[in-house]
């Protein structure tokens, strides 16, 4: 476990109690999840460390505290809660909700103990298949639901399903993970700060109080989640579907039934687009009703005012988006808003009607967006393409320049020295020995001793002889050189002239990357994305992507603009602070 990937992390072997940390499996918002052993039974368990690093922080003597007295309440108040839900999702003994074993107090915070689970994550097997079949998803999806209406029916809700919390088991069983976000559906009236995964959030939940959350809060998440298997991407964050709906009156996010025609059944896609409405009550309320839809294609009878829900006027609206976006920025402290209130209005009668040219004028400012969008994705290719070939001239004039300082120099035989006529005394200048050191050619000692031996590994690589580069490497891997390291751990990788070992790739990267060396970092941030070597995290790639645009590899900015757009705003600023500590590593404690 590196101690510059997570930096908030106990080390390994840190004991708590009787378990002993082996390495860290993941980090959010929330906590830190580490992979543990249980000295008493002897068997592997994840723990959860309640850390918010919102409010939070570690301290050098192992325990956490919030990070300002300001902010202690809060902690506080968060601490009970953890512990206290804890105890109530041991209660669930669900094949398909993660087994809570234990919770204790230590080190000022409070420790989940949790079944550990092999196998991946439902994100990274959609990111290996980019999409699923419909009897997949219903392998998936069924048995979460059986085990979701459990934890519904108990009075609470989870808040934070998405395809990173799906967990498939190594027999292709899913098991839904991270309750941290959990809080009590009914009768909470104290306000609530959650950190929400854009796209698979609904509106409603970008509010600190929870009165209008509930079972169809978790519902909208799994329609989300259902969608992002069937177009490839997730839907439209609920912030940016409000917008178009203030803009146009007209919802802009594609349905299911359009983006999976031909390919699932039309109930299936019908029940995805009435799980991701964006109105809550428009919502199936129950998993029962949902599940009766995904199973018959039966939806539940409408409400009585369904049949022509006027669109409320832009005042209205406007305050109720705006109000969202404010919550997210300060992820505290608002109530609920009196147009929230579920009392009965009088009709709402507009002074005048939406006109369509309204309606084209806002359809062609959505056009002229998603072609803007378009534009400026093949300008970043066409610049991407051109890093590319731009590398490639740069490593074959830099082979060229190797070889000729690698060739011997001409012999010539010295000339007899002329003496010199002897130079007026006044005129002649002053030699100072630091310009003497100036103007002398550096030493041999001087000159990069790894320079041939690179070299002669590049020739080797060309031809196809990766072993005789990898016996070049070596050496010099050993000795410290990060260019060597880089280049064995491409070996391993690969499995070229070596034994294939992502463990080893991983470890010659890490080592490279203390020493500072951009391309350590871009291939860091690779195996974090593609979970080689270490569990796969974007938040730790994006990490290393950052870090290696700062030390000036320009071909990692787009890795991480691509993974920006997967974390929440916490995690992005905290990935800031540790990509500066990745890209100058002199300046580490």
């Amino acid at each position: 476990m590196s101690a510059t990937a997570f930096p908030d992390a106990l080390p390994a072997q840190h004991k708590l109690h009787w378990y002993v940390i082996e390495r860290v499996l993941g980090q959010g918002g929330f906590g830190i999840t580490y992979l543990a052993r249980d000295t008493n039974l002897d068997q592997e368990v994840a723990i959860k460390e309640y850390l918010p690093v919102e409010v939070a922080t570690r301290r050098p003597d192992a325990t956490v505290g919030a990070r300002t007295s300001e902010h202690d309440e809060r902690y506080r108040w968060g601490l009970e809660r953890f512990i206290r839900e804890a105890r109530t999702l041991a209660r669930f003994d669900h094949p398909n909700i993660v087994r809570v074993l234990s919770v204790f107090e230590l080190n000022g915070t409070a420790y989940m103990v949790m079944r550990f689970e092999e196998g991946e994550t439902l994100a990274a097997a959609l990111e290996r298949k980019h999409a699923l079949s419909e009897a997949d998803l219903m392998r998936v999806l069924m048995p979460i639901l059986d085990g979701l209406e459990l934890v519904h029916n108990a009075g609470f809700i989870h808040r934070d399903i998405k395809p990173d919390n799906i967990h498939i088991r190594s027999d292709g069983s899913p098991v839904l993970l991270d309750f941290g976000s959990a809080r009590y559906a009914l009768g909470h009236s104290r306000t609530v700060t959650i950190l929400v995964a854009p796209g698979y959030a609904p509106f409603e939940q970008y509010y600190s109080s929870g009165e209008n959350q509930g079972p169809w809060t978790d519902i909208y998440s799994l329609g989300a989640t259902c969608y992002r298997a069937i177009a490839g991407r997730a839907p439209l964050d609920a912030i940016a579907r409000s917008k178009g709906i203030l803009g146009s009156t007209q919802e802009i996010l594609v349905p299911a039934t359009a983006v999976g025609t031909a390919r699932y059944s039309e109930r299936f896609l019908k029940a995805v687009d009435h799980a991701l409405t964006f109105a809550e009550k428009e919502r199936p309320q129950s998993i029962a009703e949902w599940r009766k839809e995904l199973s018959t294609g039966k939806a539940a009878p409408a409400p009585a005012k369904a049949t022509a829900a006027p669109v409320a006027p832009p005042s209205r609206i406007a305050t109720m988006v705006w109000g969202g976006v404010g919550a997210v920025i300060v992820l505290a402290g608002l109530a609920a808003l009196p147009w929230l209130m579920p009392a009965k209005q009088p009709p709402v009668v507009q002074a005048e009607p939406v006109k369509p040219a309204q309606d084209a004028e806002a359809l062609r400012r959505l056009s002229a967006l998603e072609q803007k969008m378009s534009d400026e994705q093949k300008n970043l290719a066409e610049e991407r393409k051109r890093l590319a070939e731009e590398r490639e001239q740069a490593k074959v004039e830099r082979k060229r320049l190797e070889q000729e300082r690698a060739r011997p120099a001409p012999v010539t035989k010295p000339r007899a020295e002329q003496p010199k006529p002897a130079a007026p005394e006044p005129v002649a200048p002053k030699v100072t020995e630091t310009q003497v050191a100036v103007a002398a050619p550096p030493p041999a000692t001087m000159q990069a001793p790894a320079a041939e031996p690179l070299a002669s590994a590049d020739r080797a690589i060309a031809r196809g002889n990766y072993a005789e580069a990898a016996a070049a490497l070596k050496p010099l891997a050993e000795k410290g050189n990060a260019q060597a390291m880089v280049k064995l751990g491409d070996l391993y990788l690969a499995g070229q002239g070596v034994e294939r070992s992502d463990e080893l790739a991983l470890r010659m990267y890490r080592a490279a990357s203390d020493r500072g060396n951009a391309e350590a970092h871009q291939r860091l941030g690779d195996l974090y994305t593609k979970g080689r070597g270490v569990p796969q995290n974007n938040f730790h790639a994006y990490a290393y992507y950052l870090a290696a645009t700062q030390a000036g590899n320009t071909a990692a900015k787009a890795d991480a603009e691509r993974l920006q757009k997967t974390l929440q705003p916490v995690e992005i600023q905290q990935a800031l602070k540790l990509a500066d500590t990745i890209a100058h590593p002199k300046e580490r404690k």
